[in-house]
């Protein structure tokens, strides 16, 4: 079976999607020019290197001399090992062959055979031009370099190469480091490609069924909702206040007041799922994906969180966020095993996907990430606002 499936032409929005393109570097189109998350901050050290993949393209990171990350495509130009299998030192990348020495910028620095003058010297210039060899490092190019960016303890990557390329700033954190407000990010590999996953994370319908007695349980309400698409971002604001959250719920919300509960998707790759109760307490879950293959992505997702009621110190304040973390654990892994269920399906054959009024949201995002994928040129997809309802 591939892995690289692609939708019927037979539905009007369907016919957009290309999973395999939206993972391809070469085919992506305006997708290259987002930042994507190549790790936490705290996973970058200046001890070893890093290795990822992005759209599809071997990625080794690693920071400078000034402990600033850098990205270069991980492979040497000399017998095209990994890099990402050597070694790091004085903010520069060894090559585990033959030792080439990379800086940050991509320029190879050093060449241990070539010895102490670091010049080739029986052939002379005139035999080094003519057998077509480097005469000296700066003279056998540079590997490819990817612009970083590190932010709210994350380090993101340009896949475009270019930064005047990059269409908008890398994502915020919501609430990262505001008084009062408790975060935590969760590194989840997940078996499908981004399109799906967005939609599963801003998804209701299924929570009653994935999530049950986790997260939300099956009540049979009608639940009535705006979607609003613009030209960058879906939002959806969902009309019942008296919604419940299990498991975690009773500590966010103990004395019952209304919620508040919103879905927004930021084109091409990040959610954010807000809820909130009055003026003091609320949960904010932000999912930024990070496309490996067609289906295949890691996803870095920051917890934050603020209770009603302050806390008598900073060991009840741990304490809570371990629960928090083992909390979301167990939840994330649902959705973990659901999107195998269905990259399994779209492993059988062609895709179709049918959709009711509950997936009107999904039309919307597909419609985004497809203008970014055909190249993002022009004005997009026309916004619109329009009512739904669906029942859970």
């Amino acid at each position: 079976m591939t892995d690289r499936p692609r939708l019927s032409t037979d539905l009007p929005h369907a016919r957009r999607i290309d999973l395999e393109a939206e993972a391809d570097l070469a085919r992506c189109g305006a997708l290259k020019d987002a930042w994507y998350v190549a790790c936490l901050s705290t996973e970058l050290t200046a001890k070893r290197p890093l290795s990822r993949t992005i759209l599809g393209t071997p990625v080794v990171l690693f920071r400078d001399e000034q402990g600033r990350p850098a990205a270069l495509f991980d492979r040497c130009l000399h017998r095209n090992a990994r890099l990402s299998a050597g070694a790091t030192f004085d903010g520069k990348l060894g090559c585990p062959y033959h030792g080439w020495v990379y800086d940050a910028s991509g320029a190879c620095v050093e060449i241990p055979s070539l010895g102490p003058t670091q010049r080739g010297s029986v052939l002379g210039d005139d035999g080094h031009a003519r057998e077509g060899l480097s005469l000296r490092p700066c003279d056998v190019g540079r590997v490819r370099r990817f612009p970083t960016r590190e932010q709210d303890g994350l380090v993101f990557v340009l896949m475009s190469g270019d930064e005047a390329t990059a269409r908008q700033p890398p994502h915020r954190v919501p609430h990262w480091g505001e008084p009062g407000w408790t975060s935590y990010f969760m590194v989840t590999r997940f078996p499908n490609g981004v399109t799906n996953l967005v939609e599963n994370f801003m998804d209701v319908p299924h929570t009653v069924f994935v999530h049950k007695g986790w997260f939300r349980e099956r009540r049979r309400t009608q639940v009535p909702a705006t979607v609003e698409r613009t030209a960058t971002s879906v939002l959806v604001t969902y009309e019942q206040e008296q919604d419940e959250l299990t498991g975690a719920g009773f500590l966010l919300n103990p004395t019952g007041e209304p919620m508040v509960h919103t879905d927004h998707f930021y084109a091409p790759n990040v959610t954010r799922v807000d809820y909130l109760w009055g003026s003091r307490s609320g949960y904010v879950i932000s999912s930024q994906v990070t496309p490996i293959g067609p289906l295949d992505s890691l996803v870095y997702t920051s917890i934050s969180y603020r209770l009603p009621f302050d806390l008598p110190g900073d060991l009840v304040a741990r304490g809570l966020r371990r629960f928090m973390f083992w909390y979301t654990t167990q939840v994330i892994g649902q959705d973990v095993d659901i999107m195998r269920v269905q990259r399994d399906g779209l492993r059988l054959g062609p895709l179709e996907f049918q959709s009711t009024e509950a997936d009107l949201l999904h039309a919307d995002i597909e419609a985004l990430r497809a203008w970014w994928r055909e190249g993002g040129q022009g004005d997009g997809p026309a916004p619109a606002k329009r009512r739904i309802s669906f029942w859970i």
